[in-house]
């Protein structure tokens, strides 16, 4: 029989998804300390723009600079997920979460894909991948 992916929350996914919490904070607050503590330093962040047809990755230190620009440019910026899809196998763990994205007045819907791993007893973004 298989299983259903959706996740009951367990508690092995709750780290998981207190680091998922971490990176909604940064974004909202645009806060480089949060996010330095939701992804690892050599995390990449990919996008792929479904209107433009592109894909874009960047390492961290960009990405935060993009969240400080879209802060700037619309004074509130602010991630909404729900029904995440939480597997943790070991050492890694994946989210797969469909999102909405307030930039000021502006909302834009996407999905987020993050790779974790457990860093020094710790959960860390390596990846994030996302659709808008």
């Amino acid at each position: 029989m298989q299983q259903s992916l959706k996740n009951i929350e367990t508690d092995d996914d709750a780290p998981v998804r207190h680091t998922i919490a971490t990176y909604l904070a940064a974004l909202r607050t645009a806060e480089k300390s949060l996010f330095l503590e939701a992804f690892a330093s050599t995390a990449k962040v990919g996008h792929r723009s479904i209107a433009e047809g592109t894909f874009k990755e960047s390492a961290l230190q960009e990405f935060v600079e993009e969240v400080k620009s879209l802060h700037a440019a619309n004074g509130y910026v602010e991630e909404f997920h729900s029904d995440p899809v939480v597997t943790v196998t070991g050492p890694v763990a994946s989210v797969h979460v469909p999102f909405v994205l307030k930039l000021g007045e502006k909302e834009v819907t996407g999905t987020d894909v993050f790779a974790l791993a457990k860093v020094d007893d710790q959960w860390k973004i390596v990846n994030k991948l996302y659709s808008a």
